[in-house]
């Protein structure tokens, strides 16, 4: 992991510095470099908890951006974090934006250790602090803590002797270069845990897992066998379960999940050792059920505006050497294929606190006992309301939700429709052998595109239609990606999606996020004959069409 830094940094950051203020906005670029930092600050007595945002550029992120960005940072304290939520700010006025114009894809927060063992997100030796995926995830150990008044405090300790990794992929989706900070909304709690350990409360360090897998999901009708409509990494993956083996013993004090839009739930299942395998009650895909994660959408299903949901802050499990922690990722895939998508975990444990029995999940405070009301209709088709204990495989909300500030489409969701109706079909366009992509344009066929260059290339049935990204030399990415026609809806954030009829797959390649080298992609000689409109999978405002003949 450290090479890895050490490498991308020199390629991908930027004069990067961080600053500690309450304010909303940074200083200006150049005022507090991260070399002399440290000298600025005074370290607040133990115990002391403060709310503190730390910006991290100035980034500039050039038109169609979207790569990772790679620093190390040393920290300014010692101390435990007890909530951590990044945000995104660009200029002039540092505000956030819309998912539509820019975002952070993801963003991750890892402590350089060698005597750690090896993380399976970056293949080093980390410990995962924090992770946020494009939901806007957030953390917050103080509610873990809270439910276990008598139990240990909980958070993730820094220490001024460890560096840190701040990997963040931010994603401008617009073809005009803009310039942002991270900003990581966090609250500290000064103090070695030595010191922490003498105001009272014995205090524990979390250590972080983080493991997944990306991959894509091929759209399957039903009338091809797909009867659910759905598609999971266990039992339709070429590459087979995503499973972590644990090294360790401890208490897992929370976990959850990462899903790309499409996704559905997430089944995180304890399988147990190879020896001493967890039984399977039924609930999962082989193992014992420790979290079933629901995507809870905004406004519509399949949107960007969402978020997955977690434990909840009384949730416990046992974790012991070898047990092996599955997920299964679902998504959804009758009407669309969803491309690079991902499923990750990451998980919380305590080594300091010995597993308590084996396999099963329980919860700890006054969760305990408690019931809730839940509506149950019997075989009468008879509806009453029953009291029943907290199942504690039941995922939670993550957050409460932020700034309403993507737009949707759907008649059925109270919003404009997604295609329309106003769109006159362009006639055929010359017979051609290739389409440049150029300027975030498409030639020919790019809808907006000048004169001729707009109407849809012809190509006879047998033959291919090759794209060809020249957008790469300014280290921009494309894809061309089939959608339903017309597909004529401008980009918000629930449309449009893929109809799994043809991708190209990435077209350009960067260093850590992959994509392909030489950036050319042909379409496939059996095409049936048709009309096929495309848009960019990584900036879906760019529309294209062509047509099969005979």
């Amino acid at each position: 992991m450290l090479a890895l830094v050490c490498a991308c940094s020199a390629v991908l950051a930027t004069a990067a510095f961080a600053q500690e203020h309450d304010s909303d906005q940074p200083d200006e670029a150049g005022d507090d470099p991260i070399a002399n930092r440290g000298d600025r600050y005074v370290a607040e007595p133990p115990g002391t908890v403060k709310k503190m945002r730390f910006w991290y550029g100035p980034y500039v992120m050039p038109a169609g951006w979207d790569a990772n960005r790679v620093d190390l940072d040393i920290p300014v304290h010692n101390g435990m974090i007890l909530k951590v939520e990044p945000e995104l700010r660009v200029g002039p006025d540092w505000m956030e934006p819309s998912h539509q114009v820019a975002h952070i894809h993801h963003a991750h927060w890892f402590a350089l250790d060698p005597g750690n063992q090896e993380d399976n997100y970056t293949g080093g030796n980390t410990e995962w602090i924090f992770g946020n995926g494009d939901e806007e995830t957030r953390a917050d150990f103080t509610l873990r803590s809270k439910a276990q008044p008598k139990g240990p405090f909980y958070g993730e300790y820094v220490g001024l002797a460890g560096p840190q990794a701040m990997i963040y992929m931010l994603h401008n989706k617009t073809a005009e270069t803009m310039v942002g900070y991270v900003a990581l909304n966090v609250t500290f709690k000064y103090g070695t845990i030595e010191q922490l350990n003498e105001t009272g409360r014995e205090h524990h360090d979390l250590s972080g897992v983080l493991f997944g897998r990306t991959f894509n999901v091929p759209r399957q009708r039903k009338r091809d066998g797909n009867k659910d409509g759905e598609w999971n990494t266990t039992d339709d993956s070429e590459k087979g379960a995503i499973e972590w083996t644990s090294t360790i013993d401890g208490t897992m004090v929370g976990t959850g999940s990462h899903l790309h839009p499409g996704g559905l739930r997430v089944i995180t299942e304890n399988m147990g050792s190879e020896e001493n395998p967890c039984p399977d009650d039924g609930r999962g895909y082989g193992g014992t059920l420790l979290l079933w994660s629901d995507i809870i959408n905004r406004h519509t299903p399949l949107s960007e505006d969402y978020q997955t949901e977690v434990t909840r802050p009384s949730w416990r499990a046992p974790l012991h050497k070898g047990d092996r922690i599955r997920i299964t990722g679902v998504y959804e895939n009758k009407k669309h294929a969803w491309y690079t998508a991902m499923t990750h975990n990451g998980i919380y444990i305590d080594e300091a606190q010995p597993p308590k029995g084996r396999c099963k999940p329980y919860l700890v405070g006054k969760d305990r006992k408690r019931k809730v009301r839940r509506k149950v209709t019997g075989r009468a088709g008879r509806t009453r309301i029953v009291r029943r204990r907290i199942d504690p495989t039941v995922g939670v909300p993550n957050r409460k939700w932020g700034h309403d500030h993507d737009t949707f489409c759907g008649v059925k969701f109270g919003f404009d429709p997604c295609e329309p109706a106003a769109f006159k079909s362009p006639p055929d366009g010359a017979p051609a052998s290739r389409v440049t992509i150029a300027n975030f344009q498409y030639y020919p066929g790019g809808r907006g595109a000048p004169g001729d260059m707009a109407l849809p290339p012809t190509v006879k049935q047998g033959s291919s239609l090759t794209f060809f990204n020249a957008d790469q030399q300014a280290n921009i990415r494309h894809s061309v990606t089939t959608c339903n026609y017309p597909c004529n809806g401008r980009y918000v954030s629930n449309y449009p999606h893929a109809n799994g009829l043809w991708d190209s797959g990435t077209l350009g390649y960067d260093a850590i996020d992959g994509g392909t080298p030489d950036p050319v992609s042909s379409t496939p000689p059996d095409l049936p004959v048709g009309r096929y409109a495309y848009f960019c999978r990584i900036h879906p405002f760019m529309r294209g069409e062509f047509r099969v003949v005979p």
